[in-house]
Order: C-alpha cells, then sequence, then structure tokens
C-alpha cells in the first residue's frame, strides 16, 4: 500500500521525480518529535482514533472552503474579480499550499474607515472567516496532541498560523514573539530592543551605524576603520566577525558579507526542521504546558544558538584541525559534538545546485545531537552508517518558491550510491554495514564507497514503496541520539520486521528502479565527507 508519507508542502521526490502530497499525521520528521521526547510522553492514538480526528480535520477544512467560495462567488457578483481570487487564495493553507512558507512578520493593520462598502464587506467577512478557521483548527490540534499524536498536532499548528498569522497561542508554539506590530523570533526582538536593525549586507547593526557602514566605514574595537583595515584585522581567527542570527552564532575571517549569506542559509535550514517538528527542541513538560494553554504568556527565551566555524579556506581549516583530526584532507566540514562547534570553510560548491549541500550537512549532525543537553557517545559501536547517511541525504535540501524539495534522487550523492553497486559491483551487506561504530567506519578505506552506499540507504529507508519503512529508520535514529537508549538499540531488521538479506535485495531493486527512470548523466567527481 502507498501510504501518504510525505511533509505538506516539501516535494520528497522519488526515482520517478514526481512529487507527493502529504496528509496531516505523515510527516516523518514531526514523528521524530515523540521519539526523541520519549515514549511515554502521551499514549499512541489508536489507528482508529486517528481516522476520526483526520476526518474532523477534513470536515473543518471542506467547511472553510465552501465557506471561501461563497464569499469569492459574492465578489464575482459585485465585479470584484481581484477581490474573489485573493478570498480563493486564503484557503491555500487548508488545501496544504506553502506551509513551510514565512509568516508574514507585520501585524494586520486594521481596515481603513475609507473603504467603499463592498471593499469593507468583504475584507472584514475575509479576516472574520481566517480568524475563526485559524482558532477552529488550533483547537482541534490541542485534542490531538493530548491523542498522542504530535506529528499531526504540529501539523495543524502551522496550518492554523498559515490561516490566521496573528492568532497568538499558534505564533508562540512556533517560537515567535509579539514586538510591537510585528512578529519576531525572541533574538529579533531582543535585538530591536536594543535599536538594532538588520542589514541585507551586515547583519545586525546598532541602527546609528548603518550608513558609515555603507559608506566603508567599520567598527572595531571601539574604533571605526576601513573597511579594508578591517579585513586585514580580521584574517586572524582571533579577531573574526561574529554574527548572531535568530539561531546561529557564526565566527568568521572570510568577510562580513559571506557570513550573512551562510547565516541566512542556515536560518532557511532550520526553518525547515521547526516546519517538520516545530517542537524538537522543546521538553515534553514545555510542550504540555503550551497545548494546555499554560505557559503562553510572558517572555519567550532565547534559545542557545548553534555555534559555527567558518574559515576563509581550507588551508587554514586543516591547519587548525589536524592535530584534532588526521584525515582532516578528505573532509570539507565537520561538526565536532565534543565542543558543539561546526567548521568549515569558504570554497566554490561542488555542485552549483547544491551550493550550500556542506552546511545542510553538517547543519544536520548539530542539530540531533544538541537536540539533548547531555553529552553522549553516538554510534560509537555500531550503526554508525545511518549518522552520515541522513547527513549526506539532508544536502539534498533545496529551498523552493514554494517550499522546499529534497530527496531528488539525481543528486550526487545518489548518484554515486547506484554508480557503486550497479556499475562498480560494490556493496557491503546491510547487516555487517550495520556493524561498523564511528572508527570503524571512518578508517575504512573504502570510506568514500561507504558514504555513497549510506546516502543511498538513506534515500531507500525514506522512500522505498512509500515510505513503509519511514518510521522505523527514525526510531533508529531517536534511539542511537537518545541517551536513554544507547547501549540496547534495535537494528533496522528487528525495526521494519524484514530479514536483512530481503532488506539488501529490495535495495538492489530500488536502485535498478531509479537507474531505469533518470537520465543519469555521469556526475562530476565524488563528493568529500
Amino acid at each position: 500500500m502507498d501510504h501518504p508519507v510525505l511533509v505538506r508542502a516539501v516535494s520528497w521526490l522519488d526515482g520517478d521525480m514526481s512529487p507527493r502530497q502529504s496528509i496531516p499525521g505523515a510527516s516523518w520528521l514531526a514523528l521524530l518529535l515523540l521519539l526523541t521526547m520519549g515514549q511515554d510522553l502521551l499514549p499512541a492514538a489508536p489507528n482508529s482514533q486517528l481516522q476520526l480526528l483526520q476526518r474532523q480535520h477534513i470536515a473543518l477544512q471542506q467547511k472553510y472552503l465552501a465557506s471561501l467560495e461563497t464569499l469569492a462567488r459574492w465578489c464575482s457578483d459585485h465585479d470584484l474579480a481581484d477581490a474573489a481570487k485573493t478570498v480563493r487564495a486564503a484557503g491555500d493553507p487548508a488545501r496544504g499550499v506553502a506551509l513551510t512558507q514565512a509568516l508574514p512578520h507585520r501585524i494586520q493593520p486594521p481596515l481603513s474607515p475609507d473603504l467603499p462598502t463592498d471593499q469593507r464587506y468583504w475584507q472584514s467577512q475575509l479576516r472574520l472567516l481566517r480568524s475563526k478557521q485559524g482558532l477552529a483548527v488550533y483547537r482541534l490540534s490541542r485534542r490531538i496532541f493530548k491523542a498522542g499524536l504530535p506529528s499531526f498536532a504540529y501539523d495543524l499548528v502551522h496550518e492554523s498560523a498559515a490561516c490566521d498569522p496573528d492568532l497568538a497561542v499558534t505564533r508562540r508554539l512556533l517560537g515567535q514573539v509579539r514586538y510591537g506590530k510585528e512578529w519576531l523570533t525572541p533574538f529579533a526582538a531582543g535585538q530591536r530592543r536594543k535599536r538594532y536593525v538588520r542589514h541585507k549586507d551586515f547583519g545586525w547593526l546598532p541602527a546609528t551605524h548603518v550608513k558609515r557602514y555603507e559608506q566603508g566605514e567599520r567598527y572595531f574595537k571601539r574604533r571605526w576603520v576601513s573597511a579594508a583595515r578591517e579585513r586585514e584585522l580580521r584574517k586572524d581567527f582571533r579577531n573574526a566577525w561574529e554574527l548572531q542570527t535568530d539561531h546561529y552564532l557564526i565566527r568568521t575571517n572570510h568577510s562580513l558579507e559571506e557570513g550573512v549569506v551562510l547565516g541566512q542559509a542556515l536560518e532557511e535550514f532550520h526553518r525547515f526542521f521547526q516546519s517538520s517538528f516545530a517542537a524538537f527542541f522543546k521538553s515534553p513538560e514545555q510542550m504540555k504546558r503550551l497545548f494546555e494553554g499554560s505557559g503562553v504568556r510572558g517572555r519567550t527565551a532565547i534559545p542557545r544558538p548553534f555555534v559555527v566555524h567558518f574559515y576563509r579556506d581550507a588551508a587554514e581549516y586543516r591547519r587548525v584541525l589536524r592535530p584534532r583530526i588526521p584525515q582532516i584532507e578528505i573532509t570539507n566540514g565537520l561538526y565536532m559534538p565534543e565542543d558543539r562547534i561546526v567548521y568549515f570553510f569558504f570554497s566554490k560548491p561542488i555542485d552549483d545546485d547544491y551550493p550550500q549541500a556542506t552546511v545542510f550537512h553538517e547543519a544536520t549532525h548539530q542539530m540531533f545531537y544538541e537536540s539533548r543537553s547531555r553529552q553522549r557517545p553516538v554510534a560509537n559501536k555500531a550503526h554508525f552508517w545511518i549518522i552520515e547517511g541522513i547527513a549526506c541525504y539532508m544536502e539534498s535540501f533545496r529551498p523552493t518558491d514554494t517550499g522546499y524539495q529534497i530527496g531528488n534522487p539525481k543528486y550526487i550523492r545518489f548518484h554515486w550510491a547506484r554508480h557503486r553497486w550497479l556499475k562498480e559491483s560494490y556493496y557491503f551487506p546491510l547487516q555487517n554495514f550495520s556493524s561498523l561504530g564511528m572508527r570503524d567506519f571512518q578508517l575504512d578505506p573504502n570510506i568514500n564507497r561507504n558514504y555513497s552506499q549510506a546516502s543511498g540507504l538513506a534515500h531507500f529507508f525514506l522512500h522505498y514503496n512509500g515510505g513503509v519503512y519511514r518510521d522505523a529508520l527514525i526510531r533508529h535514529l531517536a534511539q542511537l541520539y537518545s541517551p536513554a537508549q544507547r547501549i540496547d538499540v534495535a537494528t533496522l531488521e528487528t525495526l521494519t520486521g524484514v530479514r536483512f538479506d530481503e532488506l539488501d535485495k529490495q535495495y538492489h531493486r530500488y536502485l535498478e528502479t531509479q537507474q531505469k527512470s533518470l537520465d543519469d548523466s555521469p556526475a562530476p567527481r565524488t563528493p568529500r565527507q
């Protein structure tokens, strides 16, 4: 059975390159929320209850769309063609359209008293319909959460916010606060209180500094210098630029401007995670308080930022890290759990279609590991392939005009996964592959081939037969990253209920099917790890 398994407004591309549409409760990343927060958070809802809640949601959507259509026809009858289009577009959230796009920052202003009667009528009615739908969807999300379906619940939180962007409780659930007439992250609100502004090229600056920065001056250690002088001073990483975004602290000695570009890419990727499992970084108790309507007042705490060190070139990156990582030459980026820092350097992208692939790879390691505050080993003794495989898979993330795309089988990692087995006849049987811990995996002489295989297997477990193994893979990851489960981690044979040798055969057929459906021209070169 090819059941729906995809996050709404995200194109999860399988072998035939056709995007699939999800239904509520089918978000695989959101499932990770329940698994990593602990199995005892809420009881799992029986299938009949899930179906009942899904029907209630569909009925709510249908009623809303019908009300919008009635209003749109009224607009058409009164020669308001553009208004009719606007009204119908308000139904996009109920159709699952663009739920991953950023919400508007500005509070909706009141209607002007000078509007003509017809204009005032349709606009006020549209606001009323959107407000009622947003509240109704949020209330349903609370019932769904209490039923033990947090992924489904958070799908509806996003839908509620898209229907009514000014509903405070959903904004708070999505990590935003009201500041004046805007919705901002707690960090951005704090910057605004300090009278900082966000500049498109220079990031956050004191408002009084903007003009001088645009004229070529820079503020360095309490004095103004030229931009050229600052570049020379900041080549020493001890004087690196420090840029803080909503969720990241970036130190770089390349340039302020490239640091800003990096911050924007990381925030876009972080938003992807948030759109898939908004409460991943919240504790079960915080989630419960939020959904029960308590704990939604007052100032939201600013989360501890993810730290990134971005060097100006490969030579410096390798010089700094070689004492800690002897094989540093085979990498173009890494995440160090010991100090919780991502390290990489400025370089031209290997694939112009995926210029930030390394960034997303290391950010994946960082976000998964830092979902817990406790230091702990992850896959040291076995199962290390999926730690790298899921990060390689996430490299295929791409923002689009209507949301995000991920899993394109033409991406270079997946190309080489097919090439290794189908052309080179290289394959490490999954049972033996899973027995490799971190050290054995990283020191294996076939490390490049093994990275390719890990990438392909991650794609297989996420997409095969409509995602039939996706939940098992996410449960496997959750156990690996959970301190309470790190000793007794179930194998994928156990979690899927399918023997390893049969999984090997299925994976081989999966690669063959992809190969036949693609114009699989040779990739430019094997990517670094």
